[in-house]
C-alpha cells in the first residue's frame, strides 16, 4: 500500500528511507484512520523495576537490530524487505501475551494502553496490532499492568 508522501515524513530517518525509496510498502491491510485499539505488551523489566513506558519500550526488531524468531516455511528470505520488521507488535488478548513471553516472567512485564492513529498506521490480523510509529509517537499512555486502574 502506498501512502502520502507527507505521512512517510513522520517515519524516523531509515525507515523513512526505505518507504520513499520504494524498498517497502505498508500491507493492503494497514489502516491509517482507526479508532483507538486497547492493547497488550511485554516489555523489558526487573522485578522491581517500576519506571514508566517509554519509547525505548517500543522499538521494533530493526531498531533492536534483531531478527524475529520465522515461522518454518518463510526462513531465508530477506528480512528487511518485510514492513512488518520495522513495526511493533502488541496484542488485543493479554493471554496472548503470556502464553508468548511465559508470563510469570522475571524479565518482563505487562504493558498495556492505545494505538491510536495519531501514533502511526497499524494493521491487525487476528489479536496481532503490528504499529508503525512514527517518530514523535506519544506512548507515556501505556501503563504496566499493577499501575493500570483502567484495563479498557
Amino acid at each position: 500500500m502506498k501512502l502520502e508522501e507527507t505521512l512517510y515524513k513522520k517515519f524516523p530517518v531509515l525507515l523513512r528511507e526505505k518507504l520513499l525509496n520504494d524498498e517497502i510498502a505498508f500491507p493492503d491491510t494497514t489502516r491509517i484512520d482507526y479508532e483507538p485499539l486497547w492493547t497488550y505488551r511485554a516489555v523489558e523489566r526487573q522485578k522491581d523495576d517500576r519506571r514508566g513506558i517509554s519509547r525505548e519500550d517500543f522499538r521494533s526488531y530493526f531498531e533492536l537490530n534483531k531478527k524475529p524468531k520465522m515461522p518454518r516455511g518463510l526462513r531465508g528470505g530477506d528480512i528487511t524487505k518485510d514492513p512488518y520488521y520495522y513495526g511493533v507488535s502488541s496484542f488485543l488478548n493479554k493471554e496472548i501475551v503470556e502464553q508468548k513471553m511465559k508470563f510469570p516472567n522475571p524479565n518482563k512485564k505487562m504493558a498495556a494502553g492505545y494505538v491510536y492513529k495519531e501514533g502511526g498506521p497499524q494493521d491487525t490480523k487476528d489479536s496481532h496490532v503490528c504499529w508503525w510509529l512514527f517518530e514523535d509517537a506519544d506512548v507515556s499512555g501505556f501503563r504496566l499492568m499493577e499501575d493500570s486502574q483502567n484495563e479498557g
